[in-house]
């Protein structure tokens, strides 16, 4: 009995080996390994898979497929591709996918959430810093490259909500003087927009404020100037310097954005004739409201002064405020508007002047109405050794607005005019097109607003 109990023992343990013996050789040669604790994480701009694999096996080969579709594929589909080292790494873009595994058994696993992960690349906006008025409004514009399955919802922050505050729809509101910071986030991405809020200048008006104060002298500071100077350049920047759009914004700023006109003056002279400068014109960059600009300006007749300052003046035999004349502002208009047109005048003379910039053609009916005219051409009333220049500022349907500077009253100094399409060449006898002139229409409006 016990020869036969240890027989059975015997059998058994032999039995147990032979099945262990089995079942490791099957499982090596014959059993594909199961991809195990799979693990999906974003690093930087990459969205890494690894997992665990049975070594032991020779049958541990895993291929994967990367769909943007969500729809298991198929086992002979041609885009499986061999993972290395139990580890797959792709870049994301702004599409969402799906991952797949496959075994050498052919049995397919879907890759948890790897539709889940995302990130934002390249937040901007249009504008880092921006000038408003009181009590106006601006919306910047954000932009932002998005990779794969990303939270598009932006928050908003002022740092100074009793200086500017923001919407949830990212409108900024000014609400007084002074300056405040603007940020924008986006999941881990921000942006800043530094705000200044200025009393220096108004929100533009849809009708041009016959009843704007003249520039009175030292009026502003060089802060004040300073500033002034840095908001025209922005305005004529975000229009397109070197363009017509640049050129129109100059000459709308000037008329109104800034919130005094600036007084007619009789020049005494220009830079290309007998060298004055800046009586009666200023052929420079800004505004002319300090005594700091006083360094920039040349030969004097009766000057300096700045504008709103008196000085005389000789054509009108008298002591005046010191301001533009109709040449004058053109040439200050497009000057600051990247093209410099020398300081010359407005006459059709044998002499280069303003007219002679762009092409020279009679103002009639027909050329309104075939729409051949656009803001920014210039206009003249002038005949030989004389006349007036303006520039076409806005337009609408029935009017053109046009920004000059006049000596008769009621509406001297620069003002920006209505005239009607229908009688406007009864006043104005030539156009100047532009368009070879200027090139560029950059950001260009018909209307301001």
């Amino acid at each position: 009995m016990k020869k036969i109990v240890i027989l059975i023992i015997i059998v058994i343990v032999l039995s147990f080996m032979s099945f262990i013996s089995f079942n490791y050789y099957y499982n090596k040669y014959y059993v594909a390994s199961i991809p195990e604790n799979i693990k999906v994480s974003l690093n930087n701009e990459k969205l890494n898979i690894s997992y665990e694999i049975n070594d032991s096996s020779d049958r541990n080969q895993i291929y994967y497929l990367i769909s943007n579709i969500k729809k298991t594929p198929s086992v002979d589909d041609s885009n499986w591709k061999i993972v290395n080292n139990n580890e797959i790494n792709y870049d994301l873009d702004e599409n969402v996918y799906y991952v797949y595994l496959k075994n050498q058994d052919n049995l397919i696993f879907n890759v948890q959430d790897t539709n889940k992960y995302g990130t934002i690349k390249d937040f901007k906006t249009n504008k880092e810093k921006i000038y408003l008025p009181l009590d106006s409004a601006y919306t910047p514009t954000l932009t932002f490259i998005k990779l794969g399955n990303v939270d598009e919802t932006i928050t908003w922050k002022s740092d100074n909500e009793k200086v500017a505050y923001v919407n949830e729809g990212g409108t900024i509101f000014s609400n007084k003087n002074g300056e405040a910071k603007i940020t924008a986030t986006i999941m881990d991405k921000s942006v800043s927009i530094d705000v200044v809020v200025s009393k220096l200048i108004v929100k533009r008006p849809k009708k041009y404020n016959y009843k704007k104060p003249y520039i009175s002298c030292k009026k502003h500071s060089k802060k004040d100037n300073d500033l002034l100077d840095q908001i025209l350049k922005d305005r004529i920047n975000d229009a397109g310097y070197k363009t017509r759009a640049g050129a129109v914004e100059a000459a709308r700023f000037l008329s109104l954005e800034f919130p005094y006109r600036i007084n007619y003056f009789s020049e005494n002279g220009r830079l290309s004739t007998n060298g004055i400068d800046a009586e009666g014109r200023y052929y420079h960059k800004g505004l002319y409201l300090h005594s700091s600009r006083y360094k920039d300006i040349g030969k004097k007749r009766s000057g300096p002064g700045a504008w709103g300052c008196m000085i005389y003046s000789g054509p009108a035999h008298g002591i005046r405020r010191n301001g533009l004349d109709c040449s004058g502002f053109i040439s200050w208009v497009l000057y600051n508007g990247g093209f410099d047109v020398k300081d010359v005048g407005a006459g059709l003379s044998s002499n280069l002047d303003l007219t002679d910039y762009g092409k020279r053609v009679k103002f009639t009916k027909d050329l309104i109405t075939n729409k051949k005219i656009k803001v920014g051409d210039l206009l003249s009333s002038g005949g030989p050794g004389g006349g007036h220049i303006a520039i076409i500022a806005g337009e609408d349907d029935k009017n053109y607005y046009v920004a000059e500077s006049l000596w008769t009253s009621p509406n001297i100094g620069v003002v920006m005019m209505r005239y009607s399409k229908k009688t406007i060449y009864n006043t104005y006898y030539y156009v100047m097109l532009m368009d070879k002139y200027y090139k560029k229409d950059g950001n260009l409006t018909k209307m301001w607003y």
